[in-house]
């Protein structure tokens, strides 16, 4: 049964998943890994140019990426796994392909969305990582992780030689620089039976790079199912999107990240694309947090037409009700009521 993950609903790391990452931090003195964090979280807020030396690189550094990183972007994939698997009512994914791994988030993550997922195949470059999320998968619920099949590869030099009902490329476009991205990318598509997710963290800059991919593949005859209501350019001129995924923080991560708050919003942006349409159409959707005063509530949509900003006044009820009760990431099937203005 698909485990339904709506806008706004507040996320938590599956138990199998955390207590994976507990016996794997265990095994170490706590010190190793919070510092091994520490530098990761120093490299990971400073400027990196593209073909960048790869975050983490040893199994110390593997083990603070999983304490600090790991359980954030497991949240973005599930919001990004979520928002397809709602625009494809009765999609069953039976296959998928991870490409850039790192130590098996995506796998974790579409397990969650599809328990019933059958064969996993991952590719990952660095062998720290690699080895960790072997070492992960053998304490999943669910088969089709713990029976994943992993392979050591640098991405750069992929060849489709198969294709996948479910290919993803979670945090991997933004580490290449743009000859590199565009052959992933058309490697990727290739390897693609019915959908493609391109999920980067929710940057203007990332943002940048899942558009120029969607405009690649929308390019090559792919079909938009999420986030975007039309296989249309972005409308957005001078401005970015992304969406939120709130997380409830496990125990190792507040400390790996020295932050006392139980939970955090995780920011993604992404690009769902897939061989066909999705059954039913949007009208738009919901793509910044709608703010509401005194005198109305007012909502940004990206809809078929381009950007609109819904807006309804407070003297007009049911239509202040209707935008404040928006939540940002919602689609819309239909246009608003004719009184939001």
């Amino acid at each position: 049964m698909t485990d339904a993950l709506q806008p706004g609903r507040m996320l938590e790391l599956p138990a199998d998943l955390r207590m994976a990452i507990e016996r794997a931090l265990a095994e170490v003195p706590a010190q190793r890994w919070m510092r091994a964090a520490h530098d990761l979280s120093e490299r990971y807020r400073g400027a990196r140019p593209p073909n960048r030396q790869p975050l983490a690189t040893g199994a110390d550094q593997a083990l603070g990426y999983a304490a600090l990183i790991m359980p954030a972007t497991y949240a973005q994939l599930r919001g990004a796994l979520a928002a397809t698997a709602a625009r494809l009512a009765g999609w069953q994914p039976a296959t998928l392909l991870d490409l850039g791994s790192g130590p098996g988030t995506a796998l974790w993550a579409a397990g969650a969305q599809w328990p019933a997922i059958g064969a996993m195949r991952a590719y990952e470059r660095e062998p720290a990582l690699l080895s960790l999320g072997r070492a992960l998968s053998r304490g999943s619920d669910l088969a089709a992780v713990r029976e994943a099949r992993w392979e050591q590869a640098d991405l750069r030099a992929f060849e489709a030689s198969a294709r996948y009902d479910l290919v993803l490329l979670g945090h991997v476009l933004n580490e290449l620089d743009s000859i590199d991205r565009q052959r992933v990318v058309e490697q990727a598509w290739a390897a693609t039976a019915g959908v493609l997710l391109i999920v980067e963290p929710g940057t203007a800059a990332a943002f940048e790079v899942v558009r120029a991919a969607r405009d690649a593949l929308l390019a090559g005859g792919a079909h938009t199912i999420a986030p975007c209501a039309h296989d249309e350019p972005c409308p957005l001129r001078d401005d970015w999107c992304h969406f939120p995924q709130r997380l409830v923080r496990p125990e190792f991560q507040r400390r790996a990240r020295a932050a006392p708050s139980q939970w955090e919003d995780s920011k993604f942006a992404y690009a769902a694309m897939a061989r066909f349409a999705a059954p039913t159409p949007i009208w738009g959707r919901v793509i910044r947090e709608p703010a509401s005063n005194k005198a109305y509530a007012e909502a940004t949509v990206s809809a078929r037409g381009g950007v609109s900003r819904l807006r309804g006044l407070k003297r007009h009820r049911d239509a202040f009700r209707f935008v404040k009760g928006l939540e940002w990431g919602q689609a819309l099937g239909e246009p608003p009521p004719e009184d939001v203005q």
